[in-house]
């Protein structure tokens, strides 16, 4: 598809003049991720299982390290960058790859859970 298109506007910078897409041939948008009750409770269920031991119960581990809960990310806070982080790991923690473990829309789906327990860090007074 990528091919088509650059070969389309590759054409156009050539006879100086645009071209129109048709419907087939527009990039389409990435679907809107959409969660349900049950993927909530199997995020909930894999957070349980995998992640409490390390990050404690909604994230509030009390290793500085380990919390989740403190508003304070080591490595992005946004739900791509702990996908990032859950799938790949962090060499030289005990924070391991679970690629393998869980599908791309499991680690989504538990991206989102973790993101959620991210606090804004209280204010030093």
């Amino acid at each position: 598809m990528f091919r088509r298109i650059v070969h389309l506007a590759l054409a156009a910078a050539v006879c100086g003049g645009a071209i129109t897409l048709t419907a087939e041939q527009k990039p389409k948008p990435a679907p809107k991720p959409t969660t349900s009750a049950e993927d909530r409770a199997k995020a909930q269920e894999n957070y349980r299982t995998t992640c409490q031991p390390c990050h404690g119960p909604e994230g509030n581990a009390p290793l500085k390290e380990m919390n989740l809960a403190d508003g304070e990310w080591k490595h992005g806070s946004t739900p791509a960058a702990i996908a990032k982080t859950i799938r790949e790991g962090v060499p030289g923690t005990a924070m391991v790859a679970f690629k393998d473990k869980f599908s791309d829309a499991e680690v989504r789906q538990l991206a989102a859970l973790v993101a959620s327990f991210g606090k804004a860090p209280a204010k030093k007074k």
